[in-house]
């Protein structure tokens, strides 16, 4: 017989309920219970929530970075988070820094398709040439102006060539985890076999990308799963996940209506309590900073929250940023809907057949003028379509609405693409 004090928490015979035995059918946490997984969980962060410390301003940065400090010791990232953060740094530093440049190329088509548009109803109605050419000035000075006033408003000082030896936010976070990084997994062969079981079984994490990732990287999320459970069992605390990822929706939270889900997959939920014994809840960036101005007195501005907001809605991510790099540097002669560019997007073969839809009624319509990095772009505006309404005909007829004011193609034409789904 031993002298231990049974856990006030830990359900038993005699006190057992469904709410205290199954707590994860039943809502999210709120109350004590949510504001213990600020106070003394484990908080783990994703790669991309990590680098929300470049995405977001000066400002919200270091807001961003000094919360994170305020967690201690038991801010911690697995051993696969800590590589995937480093081997995808410097394109997410690319990405802010050519973000001005892109915005500026982006408003450029619309710009056009304005002066076109004057042009032709100068024709069309017969205004003298001089007063055609003057509202032709007032649209250009009015795109120079808004180029000038983006550029005074967004700074982004960091460049990727400097990076490799300095970089200050890198600096900070390194920092921040230091003695705070899980150790690899050691038997990863065992880790592939389970991975290929759980896969096969639609068992969460990971099972998504099994069908549009080459094995190694299809299994990423359930490295980083076995990894974080391992961590959970020996320190015995709750667990917040802090993610930003929204493909993670379909095998880490409960599918609902209407946008992201605050629950976990109930399967993860009852195995991290059957393995460690401790309760799990997600979170995105915003949401954790709202929980620690909360709980932990963290003073986050509320500018910085509304903008962590707008970086989980953004409309590219890293992946159609490392898939546009590969794009522009393929070897001569391959095509960019190939299966090794399928993979390297995460695009499943519906969404690749949507592409290859919009790609050939664009070329049909505008034989050889389809630019080299134009794809990277349609992919790109079709996640962001297929975001908004989960609803492919929707998104490619809103796409084809879109550059169809330069190619002349009917959006009803969305409706046939899937002869081009493989």
């Amino acid at each position: 017989m031993t002298d231990e004090v049974p856990d006030d928490d830990a359900p038993t015979a005699d006190k057992a309920s469904l709410r205290s035995l199954f707590p994860w059918h039943f809502g999210p946490p709120a109350g004590a219970q949510l504001e213990r997984f600020l106070t003394t969980g484990l908080v783990v962060f994703d790669a991309n929530a990590l680098f929300d410390a470049y995405r977001l301003s000066p400002q919200g940065s270091a807001e961003f970075l000094r919360t994170l400090g305020l967690l201690g010791d038991r801010l911690w990232v697995p051993h696969r988070v800590a590589e995937e953060f480093l081997s995808n740094r410097l394109t997410v530093i690319r990405e802010c820094a050519g973000a001005v440049t892109k915005l500026t190329n982006d408003l450029g088509g619309p710009f056009r398709k304005i002066k076109a548009d004057i042009e032709e109803f100068g024709g069309r109605r017969g205004l003298a040439k001089d007063r055609v050419e003057e509202v032709l000035k007032l649209l250009s000075e009015a795109q120079q102006q808004i180029g000038e006033k983006i550029s005074d408003s967004y700074q982004f000082d960091l460049k990727a060539a400097d990076c490799l030896s300095t970089d200050s936010i890198l600096e900070t976070i390194e920092n921040l985890l230091e003695g705070r990084i899980g150790p690899p997994l050691k038997d990863m062969q065992q880790v592939r076999e389970e991975a290929a079981y759980r896969f096969e079984r639609r068992i969460p994490p990971g099972y998504a990308d099994a069908t549009r990732k080459p094995p190694e990287q299809a299994m990423g999320d359930y490295v980083l799963w076995v990894q974080l459970l391992q961590e959970a069992e020996r320190r015995s605390r709750p667990v917040l996940f802090v993610t930003n990822e929204r493909k993670k929706d379909e095998d880490w939270t409960v599918k609902q209506a209407g946008g992201w889900s605050p629950l976990p997959r109930p399967e993860l939920s009852a195995e991290l309590c059957e393995y460690a014994g401790q309760p799990l809840h997600i979170v995105d960036v915003r949401s954790f900073l709202e929980l620690a101005n909360r709980y932990l007195d963290a003073r986050v501005s509320s500018q910085t929250i509304k903008q962590a907001q707008t970086i989980e809605g953004a409309d590219i991510s890293t992946s159609l940023v490392v898939f546009q790099a590969k794009w522009r540097n393929r070897p001569s002669g391959e095509s960019p809907v190939e299966e090794n560019f399928r993979q390297a997007t995460s695009l499943t073969r519906w969404e690749l057949g949507a592409i290859r839809h919009i790609k050939r009624e664009l070329e049909a319509a505008t034989p050889g003028s389809i630019r080299e990095d134009y794809l990277g772009i349609l992919i790109t505006a079709f996640h962001s379509e297929l975001r908004k309404d989960k609803t492919a005909n929707t998104a490619v007829a809103n796409l084809l609405r879109r550059y169809g004011n330069f190619v002349s193609i009917e959006a009803e034409s969305a409706n046939d693409f899937d002869e081009d789904l493989s």
